[in-house]
Parts: structure tokens; sequence; C-alpha cells
């Protein structure tokens, strides 16, 4: 995005040549914003609206204002009538429309904010996603009953997935570390207990595509490549570039997560997938596997960026791309 868009925040992105900033983190989310280039006209300025004219200080401001801009576009509240800008027309360019309706995608949740809503503990959550598989009414009944009140509070922000078949190795896996590998595949680096201090227990949810367009009427349902105006400012989001020499936007079926799994060099790194998609009402079926993360990140963030722009130049034909600052 060019900066000189939003002129509030413009002098603070422009530290980055300046050799000012405090942490690998800061550098991440300002390349970030330089780099992506999928963010449309009707979105950079919905977002400069968030600025107004008093100049940005710090990361903290910088933060407050996206998050106004996330609040008015995207967080918006479950049963109103406009939908998040991610899936309004003039983000089409940026659509996935030649997905398979029938691959089953994966979303990571953090399992205590449901379980907290049922006042049941993740063991009880555990115990009962097993037995559901094996037919239990019990079980069924205390899902129902969970998902009604979890589905009840949650708005209509997009929801970060990847396909099944881009972790099936970790999912088929049961050992013991699986829920960190699987962390480390989708570059979810704020599951970290070395920075809570405490393990963090998550949920699988597993649905088809399917699924999800038949949530929204109009073809509003398509998943998007994800871009920097659809989540939080996060160091380890990496943007995607458009293909070189791309004839119909939106056709190809890919963002890409930073991949956090400790690698020593570039030829062992492998991107991850990831995409948006409208959020889903989630039924008992959904829930797939319960998981503990107690290891930190290990993977610096900086190698791994390190190590992830070269594969995009390569896999996109866009040896431009990251060029700038």
């Amino acid at each position: 995005m060019n900066p000189g868009r939003i002129p509030a925040l413009e002098p603070y992105i422009n530290r980055l040549s300046g050799g000012t900033l405090t942490d690998g983190e800061e550098r991440a989310k300002i390349e970030n914003f330089l780099w992506d280039e999928r963010p449309g006209d009707a979105a950079v300025n919905s977002y400069a609206g968030s600025f107004g004219g008093v100049p940005v200080a710090d990361q903290d401001d910088w933060q407050g204002r996206h998050n106004d801009f996330l609040k008015r576009e995207i967080q918006i509240g479950r049963g109103k009538p406009e939908i998040p800008h991610t899936f309004r027309p003039a983000n089409d360019r940026n659509r996935l429309r030649r997905i398979e309706p029938n691959l089953y995608l994966i979303r990571v949740e953090d399992a205590a904010w449901p379980c907290e809503l049922s006042d049941i503990s993740t063991e009880t959550l555990r115990e009962a996603i097993d037995d559901f598989g094996k037919g239990d009414k019990t079980a069924d009944d205390l899902l129902k009953g969970l998902v009604a009140r979890w589905n009840a509070k949650r708005d209509q922000r997009p929801l970060f997935a990847t396909t099944e078949l881009e972790v099936q190795d970790i999912l088929d896996d049961d050992a013991p570390d699986w829920a960190e590998r699987l962390r480390d595949r989708l570059g979810l680096g704020y599951c970290d207990p070395g920075l809570s201090g405490r393990p963090m227990e998550i949920v699988v949810m597993r649905y088809t595509v399917q699924e999800v367009l038949d949530g929204l009427k109009d073809g509003k349902g398509y998943p998007a490549v994800p871009t920097l105006l659809d989540g939080t400012l996060n160091p380890f989001f990496f943007p995607t570039p458009f293909p070189s020499g791309e004839s119909e936007p939106g056709a190809d079926f890919r963002g890409h997560t930073l991949n956090l799994s400790p690698v020593v060099s570039e030829s062992d790194y492998r991107m991850g997938v990831e995409l948006l998609h409208p959020g889903i009402d989630y039924k008992p079926e959904h829930f797939h596997r319960l998981g503990v993360i107690a290891n930190p990140v290990t993977m610096p963030l900086e190698k791994a960026r390190g190590f992830h722009l070269p594969w995009l130049q390569l896999d996109y034909g866009r040896e431009d791309f990251g060029s700038k600052p």
C-alpha cells in the first residue's frame, strides 16, 4: 500500500527507511503495510478515514486506529445487514471462486472461550468430542448447547482457515506435539506459552467449503486471499502478491502463512496455505480434535520472514515483490 494515501500514517511508516525502528515485530508490521498490494481503493479510502489528521505516534497508536477500522468494517455485529468489506464486490479481485466445494477446511480456535461460555472444562470438551464420534447422545446434547451459546456471541468477522490437505500429515500424526506443529505450520505466533506463561488448549474445527458457500447467498460466501486490512496488525502475517501476468484476479487459490517450524535453511522451508471465509455457525460435527500447546515458538520471526519472501517471489514470478523498502 502507498503510505501517501494516509498522510497521518506516512511519517511513521517512513521510519523504516530511517533505521529508527525498535524491534523486529514493528518492522514486520510496516513491511506488511508497504508490501500488501491487494487492498483496493474502497478499502484503503475507508482505512484512511480511521486516521484523521493527527500523525501516528507509535505502534500502539497505529494499532488503535487500525482497530477502529476493524470495528467499523470487519468486526460487524451478528444479525446486522452489513457484511465485512472482505466479502463486498469492491474486494472481488481477491475472492477465490475456483475453490473446490467438497474440500475440507481446518480452523484453529482457542478452546477456552466456548468452554467458559458453557461452564465446562476443556477436558470435558475433549471427552464430548470423542464420545460424539461414537454416537453418544449425551455428548451430542452437550455440543449442541455449547455451539448455540458460542455462535450467539460471535460476530461476522472473516475466519482464517487452511485446507485439510495442507495439514493432513500433522492431523494424522498422534505425536504429543501435533498441536504445536500445527501452530507453527499455520504461523499462529500468538499461540505461544512463552508469552502467556501457561499452556494453551486449542480445538480444531473441520468443515467443507460448501458449508461456507451455503452460509451466504449470491456468491458472498466465496473465500478470499487475506490482506492486512482483514485482521489485527500481526507481525506473523505476510501479504501474498498477485502472480506475474495474472489475467483473472482472484482465480488463484492461495494465501500463504508464515511457517514457524524451526528449520535451518531456506531450502527446508515450506510455505503454509491460508484463506479467509465468512463466519459460519458451528455444529457439533465440526469439532475435530482438541490439543495442548505447551512449548513456545522457537523459530525467530525475522528468520522465518527471510525464508518466506524468496519462496513467494519464486512461486509468483515476482522478483520485485518485497523490494521496497
